[in-house]
């Protein structure tokens, strides 16, 4: 068991922060950006820290498991966090759909993609998201038909 003091979580980070943010991005592929897999690392030494009195075996493996957790619990907090409609709302619940709707959200421009995340994701109501973007309400709802209809379009061509 590694005492307390021993642990120098500077030096270990030096030394395996190449190889967990490799497992994170083998884990999440393109399903995340790159800040959330940055920050999976950041919460993979922080749990390495913070639990690191019930280590007993060999550390690389002990950051592989959490690593793996660590990036497993995001992918499924990003799924979550997703809420669709009735065009969208045929999707299962896993990673594979995640992936194809991010496929989906390229043929999106900048501005639609925020309208985007601010109603589906964030649950903004109309008025807020007119408020939010300097944009009339009936501009607004221009935008969401807009993006069900390349989402649709999308749908046949992926």
């Amino acid at each position: 068991m590694i005492n307390k003091l021993e642990l120098n979580i500077e030096i270990i980070i030096k030394e395996y922060g190449n190889y967990v943010f490799k497992i994170v991005d083998n884990t999440v592929k393109n399903s995340l950006s790159y800040q959330d897999k940055e920050e999976i690392v950041s919460d993979t030494f922080f749990l390495l820290w913070k639990n690191q009195d019930k280590i007993d075996h060999n550390l690389k493996s002990y950051l592989a498991a959490i690593a793996k957790n660590c990036s497993y619990q995001r992918l499924n907090k990003a799924r979550e966090d997703i809420q669709f409609d009735e065009d969208i709302n045929g999707f299962k619940d896993d990673v594979e759909n995640i992936i194809y709707v991010e496929q989906l959200l390229k043929r999106l421009t900048r501005e639609e993609i925020k309208v985007f995340k601010l109603y589906y994701v964030n649950g903004y109501k109309i008025k807020e998201i007119s408020k939010m973007t300097d944009k009339s309400s009936t501009n607004v709802k221009v935008i969401l038909y807009r993006i069900r209809k390349k989402l649709r379009e999308g749908k046949k061509d992926v």
